[in-house]
């Protein structure tokens, strides 16, 4: 026999057995057994609707706690996103107020690249010993001419 046939087996027959035993009991037995069932049965009730309770509130305040975490993160990104909004704005008015200073102030000329500009010029200076060497001219062919022979 397997577990599950025995288990049926044994409920039935001591179904039977606790159904016979209550009928052989006299009326004050059979009230009294009555009524400690029912005692038992409201006790049960009374428990689970206890516990239903507590599951509620417990539920309840894990959601007031989540969502009290919520608003104080939502305040603190708040916050931050102010005071980089606030720092933002200083260095825009930095960088306007830099901005204007050079505009209004050039920046000072340096004597010497002044010098540097004033010998500069626009001419073409060729070396004769850079365009004569003997470097080019072997390089350089030219052509024969018939007057160049003579």
């Amino acid at each position: 026999m397997n577990l599950k046939k025995g288990m049926l087996l044994g409920s039935v027959l001591g179904g039977t057995a606790a159904f016979v035993a209550y009928k052989l009991l006299d009326e004050a037995k059979q009230r009294e057994i009555k009524e400690w069932i029912l005692d038992a049965t409201e006790d049960a009730k009374d428990r689970a609707l206890d516990y239903v309770y507590y599951a509620n509130d417990t539920a309840e305040d894990l959601k007031d706690l989540a969502s009290d975490k919520m608003d104080d993160a939502r305040g603190s990104v708040h916050k931050v996103n102010e005071s980089l909004s606030d720092k933002l704005s200083d260095l825009q008015e930095a960088v306007n107020s830099l901005k204007s200073d050079v505009e209004e102030y050039p920046a000072p000329k340096n004597e010497l690249d002044d010098l540097a500009k004033e010998k500069e010029s626009d001419d073409i200076v060729i070396d004769p010993d850079d365009a004569f060497s003997d470097q080019d001219r072997a390089e350089t062919i030219y052509p024969v001419h018939e007057h160049h022979e003579k």
